[in-house]
């Protein structure tokens, strides 16, 4: 159940959209990246619940004992990040709803997402919280399968595709949008939480242990879903829109060209897969930062306190407005990027400096048998790819201003974390989008698509790629 949860944080609109464009652009020669990050995501998850069990002591209790200025960051971040990653999945909610329903205005339509999550967490039953997201990953999952088998993808370059390779150009961007995906810096706070919930923790060591190895199954499968979700993703972009050098610009833009090639159910499918998706991580972006909150101020950690319902309560009223004033998400993805540039290196370093103690007793690195060794180089992995990301993200937003332009203007590449101006766009009329290699319109396939329950039409033309 709780590795279900963590694969709601993995499973969210950015994740999709990133791997639709690997697909678009590699095919399956970028799968390789979700088990080289897999192995660093779990190795700091692991680092937190190992800290769990040797102290007994919750996530934020490290950032205070690092020193008492962190537990202001950490409060100003947990608000903003929770805040803005659920509003993004908000607004995708609202997004499918809208297709499904084209009189259903938007901001309705992503209020009432938000309103459904905050009943869900408002009954206050934690493993009826678990039950649910086991049966919606399981949806999910079945959904995003249906619809990329019915397009008919090489399924047979899947395999290659788990070598580490160079794709080619312009791979690495995709890598780092990725790592930043899954090197969550929300996953440690949240998962530790569900042990307390469920009252999983011992007093002797011999129990440790046994918590230890088993949840450790839990939370790697929860990770292991974020790779079995990309595959069929990666699937359906790779026969719907390589061919023709379509980038999607959004996940909605895939389940538009899944029509043609695999019929409308199978678009209707990966919408409901899309739906599923947004929705369970903006419930578990609310719940991360409500975790994280009650730690701050020393409350209870129960889902079923009336501090947890005020919180998530203080999370859904500024959500609505939000969705109601429409702010230009480039915005948002500016501030949040800024944000988790800092927070990525500051968690992984305080992990490192947490789990290297001497108080850390038996959970403590050791180099003398091949099972800690691989786990402290695990450990390293994970900390040097924090802050890899971390330091990318900054360097992007402070020594680029040409990029911070281009994304007031409103021309952002959401897969590959990049601001740019497509060349050629202003001048043919076309809209903001993502290029392949340049094309002509005599090149361009001009078959149009009918989309009766969407009451719109599109032309699939390289020229739009």
């Amino acid at each position: 159940g709780g590795g279900s949860l963590i694969a709601a944080f993995f499973i969210g609109t950015g994740d999709i959209s990133i791997a639709s464009n690997m697909g678009a652009k590699f095919g399956f020669r970028m799968l390789w990246t979700y088990w080289v990050l897999g192995i660093a995501a779990w190795a700091l998850l692991d680092m937190s619940v190992r800290y769990f069990m040797a102290r007994g002591r919750t996530p934020m209790s490290m950032f205070k004992e690092a020193h008492p200025a962190f537990s202001i960051y950490m409060f100003v971040t947990v608000i903003v990040c929770s805040l803005l990653g659920s509003y993004s999945q908000w607004n995708a909610c609202a997004m499918v709803l809208s297709a499904f329903f084209p009189r259903l205005p938007l901001e309705i339509a992503g209020a009432l997402s938000a309103l459904a999550a905050m009943l869900l967490v408002f009954q206050g039953v934690f493993s009826r919280l678990e039950k649910l997201f086991v049966v919606i990953l399981g949806a999910l999952i079945a959904s995003f399968y249906a619809s990329a088998f019915m397009a008919a993808p090489p399924w047979r370059e899947a395999v290659a595709g788990l070598i580490p390779q160079n794709p080619g150009p312009g791979w690495r961007q995709l890598f780092m949008a990725n790592a930043g995906s899954m090197i969550n810096a929300w996953l440690i706070l949240i998962y530790p939480y569900t042990l307390m919930e469920k009252n999983w923790y011992s007093s002797d060591i011999r129990g440790k242990v046994n918590i230890l190895h088993r949840v450790r199954l839990d939370y790697g499968w929860g990770i292991l879903a974020a790779g079995v979700v990309a595959l069929p993703i990666m699937a359906a972009a790779a026969a719907v829109a390589k061919p023709f050098g379509i980038i999607p610009r959004n996940p909605t833009d895939l389940s538009l060209l899944l029509e043609p090639v695999a019929g409308r159910f199978s678009s209707y499918l990966f919408l409901t897969g899309l739906f599923v998706a947004a929705w369970t991580s903006g419930v578990a972006w609310w719940l991360g930062g409500a975790y994280a909150l009650l730690d701050i101020f020393n409350l209870p950690i129960q889902m079923k306190s009336r501090p947890m319902r005020l919180i998530i309560l203080l999370f859904f009223v500024p959500s609505v407005p939000l969705l109601m004033i429409r702010i230009n998400p480039v915005y948002q993805i500016l501030v949040f990027a800024a944000f988790l540039a800092f927070v990525f290196p500051v968690i992984g370093l305080v992990l490192l400096w947490r789990v290297t103690r001497p108080d850390m007793g038996y959970f403590r690195w050791s180099f003398r048998k091949p099972g800690p060794l691989l786990m402290a180089t695990a450990d390293i992995l994970a900390i040097i790819v924090s802050v890899y990301v971390g330091w990318m993200q900054l360097r992007q937003i402070l020594w680029r201003p040409t990029a911070r332009s281009a994304a007031l203007r409103g021309h952002y590449e959401p897969a590959s974390g990049a601001f740019s101006v497509p060349k050629g766009c202003e001048a043919r009329g076309l809209p903001m989008c993502s290029h392949a290699p340049p094309c002509s319109r005599a090149q361009a396939p001009s078959r149009p698509i009918a989309r009766s329950g969407f009451k719109r039409k599109i032309q699939v033309e390289r020229r739009y790629a």
